[in-house]
């Protein structure tokens, strides 16, 4: 019983230490995303129709991180246009951070985004 209240204390405790680095990351990320991002996508989120997607309620955004990740190192090409690559200008804490902002701001809540996450995906 007593280990088993040990092991409860230490899982709070992490918990509660996540929580603060996740908060953490998002203030990160919204820095990173009002410098880099914004000017296209709009601080509000709502991009600009037609030019720019949207990341509020955006289905992309806020679906598996694997492909937001991968867009933000690598850029992408598509019908509205081109994002540029991101992987030589921003290092994996702050690509963690804008991507787990982005999937947290707005009307958004998806789950956070790690550095180790951006890692594995740059060796890609």
């Amino acid at each position: 019983m007593k280990t088993l209240l040990i092991l409860a204390a230490l899982a709070l405790l992490m918990g509660s230490a996540w929580a603060q680095g996740e908060s953490e990351l998002v203030e990160q990320g919204q820095k990173v995303f009002a410098d880099n991002c914004a000017d296209c996508h709009r601080l509000n989120g709502k991009g600009l129709p037609g030019t720019f997607p949207a990341h509020d309620g955006n289905p992309f955004v806020v679906g598996p991180p694997g492909p937001v990740i991968a867009t933000v190192l690598n850029g992408r090409k598509g019908d509205l246009g081109q994002m540029p690559t991101w992987k030589n200008t921003l290092d994996d804490q702050q690509i963690a951070a804008v991507v787990t902002y982005i999937r947290q701001a707005w009307s958004n809540r998806a789950p956070a985004v790690t550095p180790a996450m951006v890692a594995a995906t740059r060796t890609k």
